[in-house]
């Protein structure tokens, strides 16, 4: 018999003691003093860990998730309103396709140290949809690294087509045509960047779950018809953006869905394999090229509403 279970046997106040000891260790842990916490860093990050492990957040947790939800805002705006040409968008203007447009969702994200602003909104024929916007904008200046996302969409070997103007130092403008393959109901591209902005678990699923709920069936394959404007901000610090994302459907017109060629052929080299395809995504590149200075007149609050032009707006997936 060793000392230790002698001394167990024969010191009960002893071992009633140690007993507790490990008792209190155990709910120490497990439900940590906030004063305890701040005093010693170490000890709230050890308590974390175990909060986290039993799935339950810790105060400082809270409060940071608490923050961040309040400064993050999601609405859902009646989608019976109906919206054509121009529509204030973040203290600009943004020009809509042709058609009636009804607003899906808007998102508000200010966690970021400046606020960004997202609207989409939904074009239908029949209840099929014939076109998607995602609308993005700053109202307070960035960091220039946070734009990059942006700016990698358009230079991405994925895409059908892309352009820049020149860059002059201040300012920087891109677009781009890249194909969306619709699957169980959610966005998928080879284009990682603008993957990241089609999966976007802040504002894509609930847009896309109303989509459903109101009855709008979106095409297997869309092509986004991507515009991206980033200057330096004229405070000196940071830079503002717009995008404005606009996905085409090649569906045709008619009460079943047809889209041109085959599943594999709405890809960069897929697309020399079906001359529709390919009609189509040049229809949708040189109707672009000519939409985006309307963009960039909205940007700088310069459109003349009354001059508007309704062969301009009429995209490749309008079908009047």
């Amino acid at each position: 018999m060793s000392a230790f279970t002698r001394l167990w046997r024969r010191a009960p106040l002893w071992r009633t003691t140690l007993i507790l000891t490990g008792v209190c260790s155990t709910f120490a842990l497990l439900f940590p003093a906030p004063w305890l916490e701040r005093s010693l860093p170490l000890y709230q990050r050890g308590t974390d860990k175990i909060g986290h492990m039993l799935g339950r957040e810790s105060a400082a947790q809270k409060a940071a998730d608490a923050d961040n939800q309040g400064r993050r805002m999601v609405s859902q705006p009646p989608m019976d309103a109906q919206l054509e040409g121009v529509i204030p968008f973040a203290g600009r203007q943004l020009p809509l396709p042709a058609g009636h447009w009804h607003p899906v969702l808007n998102y508000q994200d200010d966690v970021a140290h400046g606020e960004l602003l997202t609207s989409l909104y939904v074009r239908s024929e029949r209840g099929m949809v014939t076109g998607f916007i995602i609308a993005q904008a700053t109202t307070q200046s960035l960091p220039s690294s946070d734009t990059q996302m942006w700016q990698d969409m358009c230079h991405n070997t994925f895409n059908f087509t892309a352009g820049d103007l020149p860059q002059d130092g201040n300012r920087t403008e891109c677009w781009m045509t890249a194909p969306i393959k619709v699957v169980n109901n959610q966005f998928i591209t080879s284009n990682q960047a603008l993957q990241g902005l089609v999966s976007s678990p802040l504002f894509i699923p609930p847009a896309l779950q109303r989509l459903s709920m109101m009855g709008f069936a979106l095409p297997p394959v869309l092509v986004d018809a991507g515009w991206v404007h980033i200057e330096k901000s004229k405070s000196g610090n940071g830079v503002d953006f717009a995008s404005v994302h606009i996905f085409v459907s090649p569906a045709q017109a008619g009460e079943h869905v047809t889209i041109p060629g085959a599943p594999e052929d709405w890809s960069k080299p897929g697309m020399n394999n079906s001359p529709d395809v390919a009609d189509f995504v040049q229809r949708t590149s040189s109707w672009l090229q000519h939409w985006t200075p309307e963009l960039r007149k909205g940007y700088t609050g310069a459109l003349d509403t009354t001059a508007w032009s309704a062969i301009l707006a009429a995209d490749p997936g309008f079908h009047g």
